[in-house]
């Protein structure tokens, strides 16, 4: 049988009367809730980060088995944030050759180096031992089976210091492996990273007080240097080898001495990547040139004279 009274009791009713009576919560509680919510979320984040990382590794590892000693240590890297921008895989037919500078290993000829920039900056392995460069030399393209270079991450939130932050790490075959379109390719960009330090291209651009101070410091991404009676001209080692344009039309080389310094407008340098230039069959210039003038500027009153670290002359 249902009651319809209360059972309120006096112990139980004093408590309520009590807890009624009480003071509002203090703003300290509800800072440590908000805080303890924090903690919570940022703990949840880092448990999906980590199921997403393992999900990764998990992808890289299928499309990379550790096949071979150099593959393991690839793998191993990558787990602590190296990460690689050039490699040689073998059946990688879909991966790609490269995806950054620099190129820590070169060819020149046949035979294998460091790169004079990078040489103090890389650690190498050969079939995942460290090895010298002197053994590097010894290696022949056509038994070597896979390559990789790899690099540290500079910008992670837990990155540390490294004084050597690239590894190239080489894999050989103990026979010789056929030269397919794809490995061509890559020892040719090894070829041409021996020559140039942006096998890749590049482009610089220079107002006149910025191609002032290119050429007084003898900066050669501006192709020119500049004459005493402040002309332009090429550079003796881009002469034979730079498109030259002046307001938009193909020129002479030669022809860069006509412009004056205080002249320029603009000029803009380029060099394009080595698969126009490092080639057999129609090679492009490797450098172009490309001037802007302003001719108003040495035709107008010469009453203001200039003197600065970079240039002296009439304006």
């Amino acid at each position: 049988m249902y009651s319809f009274t209360n059972h309120f009791n006096g112990s139980t009713l004093r408590e309520r009367i009590i807890m009624m009576n009480r003071p509002d919560s203090g703003r300290s509680v509800w800072i440590r809730y908000v805080m303890l919510g924090l903690v919570l979320c940022v703990a949840t984040l880092f448990a999906c980060r980590h199921k997403v990382d393992n999900r990764e590794r998990d992808v890289r590892r299928a499309l990379l088995p550790a096949t071979n000693p150099t593959r393991a240590m690839v793998l191993e890297l990558e787990d602590k944030n190296w990460f690689c921008h050039l490699s040689l895989v073998k059946n990688g037919a879909n991966a790609p050759l490269w995806k950054s500078e620099p190129i820590a290993v070169v060819l020149r000829g046949n035979q294998f180096a460091l790169a004079d920039e990078y040489r103090n900056e890389t650690i190498l392995y050969i079939n995942g031992k460290a090895a010298s460069e002197t053994q590097l030399q010894k290696l022949s393209p056509e038994f070597v089976d896979e390559v990789f270079v790899l690099r540290k991450w500079e910008y992670s939130s837990d990155a540390e210091y490294d004084p050597k932050p690239n590894r190239v790490l080489i894999q050989t075959s103990s026979h010789p492996i056929q030269f397919t379109q794809k490995r061509s390719r890559f020892f040719t960009l090894l070829q041409a990273a021996a020559l140039s330090k942006h096998p890749f291209g590049e482009t610089y651009s220079f107002n006149m007080n910025q191609l002032l101070e290119a050429t007084f410091f003898h900066n050669k991404n501006a192709l020119v240097e500049r004459t005493k009676n402040q002309h332009l001209k090429l550079y003796d080692e881009f002469a034979d080898n730079t498109d030259v344009l002046i307001n938009g039309i193909l020129v002479k080389p030669e022809d860069v001495t006509s412009v004056h310094v205080r002249e320029v407008a603009r000029l803009y340098t380029r060099e394009r990547p080595f698969t126009d230039w490092f080639r057999a069959d129609q090679p492009s210039s490797r450098f172009e040139l490309n001037i802007q003038t302003a001719p108003s500027r040495a035709k107008r009153d010469s009453s203001y004279y200039v003197f600065s670290p970079f240039y002296s002359g009439d304006f």
